[in-house]
């Protein structure tokens, strides 16, 4: 069922029960009303009763009082006799407006009339001798019968008008009872309905809210559950089209940017061993020198030894002794340059156990023979040379430490300059520390120092210039991709820097 077909039908559901209730109470509003019109009648039948039993009560009184005059005894039965004629005819008195409940027949009210009649027969006859006539035991009877039979039908009336009472009390009861059994039915129903309503539009509303934050947190693989509402199905069709296409969309931007940050890295490695290679050129020519020299002494003694007779052995010692030291400076300018083509191998994703202070010592050898940087003193301290074993990529945790020694040496100034390269075991973590004695940085800077392309300095890498602003950045998300943390520290313009990074030790990893 479609969520617009429920809201129609409950919406018809309440308004048939509205109407139910307004029949309910038009119902017992129109029996009331019958029942008060018949009480009403019945109160104008009494009236009437009475009217007619006064007249004949009067004309009893005048007759026991001995009044001479039957013209007005007869007077008083007569309008008694009209008037009850009147009644059960079920025509109203004159002067009175015609009731609809007036019409009463009554076989005592007919041998009223009747006697009534007879009386007045007696009473209208020629007039007697003067002097005091008592009614006679005749006409006390009739009158006496007719005024039993106006109480009679008196009794009757008060009593019909107690059942019309009866009757009304109970209508109101039972319309009272049935209006308010039905407002309660319709009152719990559209709670049920309300609640049954709201929680079938608001649970899949918290659903699809639910999802649009997990995309917003970056959770693209997550779907949502199928909906049993038409709409809201379509909804979540789209949704999960749309997460579907993020996730896509957001695994080739992975792709690309891992891409791009391989060869930016590998880029600002190869500019790192381009600036290196300046100074190490210069450590590599005292080697050349000292092996040209040597074999030039090789060459002298062996020219020496061969125009000796006999063969001179000191000229076959001293060309021994010649060519151990080339061969020495060899293997020795071959050290250096395996050591700056280590920088210059693609890191890859091979991860294993790293000897820090191996790596330490490799890139001090390397800044050292820098003639930028001889005046600047260089001090390597480990506490546990062969526990401090990170877990990581060794090329990478090389040009880790590379850019912050690189990067301490030029904060420092010529002659008093001094950089510190310590690590030390901290638990679970190897901790290393770049730190140095020159110009600090300013709590701007440290709040900065991590972003891509942030730099004081403008130009090209060296104590000449300045860097692209990249070193640090690369630094940071090589540090992260091995799961540690890098912070920068200073006390301020002047004072100094430290660096630490914390790495996961070898043995807290079970694997890469």
């Amino acid at each position: 069922m479609t969520l617009a077909r429920r809201l129609f039908l409950t919406t018809a559901v309440l308004v048939v029960s509205l109407l139910v209730i307004s029949v309910a109470a038009m119902w017992g509003l129109n029996g009331l009303s019958r029942h008060l019109d018949e009480a009403l009648d019945e109160y104008a039948t009494l009236r009437e009763v009475y009217e007619i039993g006064l007249h004949v009560a009067m004309a009893k009184a005048m007759l026991n009082a001995g009044s001479p005059d039957n013209r007005r005894v007869t007077a008083e039965l007569q309008a008694a006799a009209d008037r009850l004629q009147l009644f059960i005819a079920g025509e109203a008195p004159r002067g009175q407006p015609p009731g609809p409940g007036s019409v009463r027949q009554h076989p005592g009210g007919e041998a009223a009339l009747e006697a009534l009649d007879d009386l007045i027969y007696l009473l209208s006859g020629p007039p007697a001798d003067a002097g005091f006539r008592p009614p006679t035991p005749v006409q006390l009877a009739v009158i006496n019968g007719v005024l039993n039979q106006l109480a009679q039908l008196a009794n009757e009336t008060r009593q019909a008008i107690n059942a019309a009472q009866d009757a009304a009390a109970a209508k109101r009861r039972v319309t009272i009872g049935l209006v308010a059994g039905l407002s309660a039915v319709v009152v719990l129903s559209g709670a049920v309905i309300s609640v049954w309503q709201y929680r079938s539009v608001m649970r899949p509303m918290g659903r699809l809210r639910r999802g649009v934050r997990q995309i917003a947190a970056g959770r693209f693989g997550d779907r949502l559950e199928p909906e049993r509402d038409r709409e809201f199905a379509e909804l979540v069709d789209d949704f999960n089209r749309m997460a579907g296409e993020l996730d896509s969309l957001y695994r080739q931007l992975e792709e690309k940017v891992a891409v791009r940050s391989k060869e930016l890295v590998r880029s600002e490695r190869l500019a790192s061993v381009g600036f290196l290679a300046a100074g190490v050129a210069h450590e590599i020519n005292n080697p050349l020198g000292i092996m040209s020299g040597h074999a030039e002494l090789a060459l002298r003694a062996l020219d020496r030894g061969a125009d000796a007779k006999p063969v001179d052995d000191r000229a076959i010692e001293e060309t021994r002794t010649a060519l151990h030291v080339v061969c020495d400076e060899a293997f020795r300018c071959k050290e250096i340059i395996r050591k700056l083509l280590s920088l210059t191998r693609p890191g890859g994703e091979a991860r294993g156990p790293v000897a820090l202070a191996e790596i330490a010592r490799d890139v001090a050898t390397m800044v050292s023979g820098l003639k930028h940087y001889r005046d600047r003193k260089l001090d390597v301290k480990m506490d546990d040379a062969d526990g401090l074993m990170a877990w990581g990529n060794e090329t990478e945790l090389k040009q880790v430490l590379l850019n912050l020694t690189m990067n301490a040496l030029e904060a420092t100034e010529p002659g008093v300059g001094r950089v510190t390269i310590e690590a030390k075991r901290t638990g679970l973590t190897v901790r290393l520390t770049v730190g140095d004695n020159g110009r600090g940085m300013t709590p701007d800077v440290l709040d900065r120092v991590f972003e891509p392309f942030f730099t004081q300095r403008r130009g090209t890498p060296g104590p000449d210039g300045a860097g692209t602003g990249l070193g640090l950045s690369i630094t940071h998300v090589i540090v992260g991709q091995h799961g540690g943390r890098i912070t920068a520290h200073s006390e301020g313009p002047g004072k100094g820097s430290q660096f630490v990074v914390d790495l996961p030790a070898a043995e807290a990893t079970s694997r890469p």
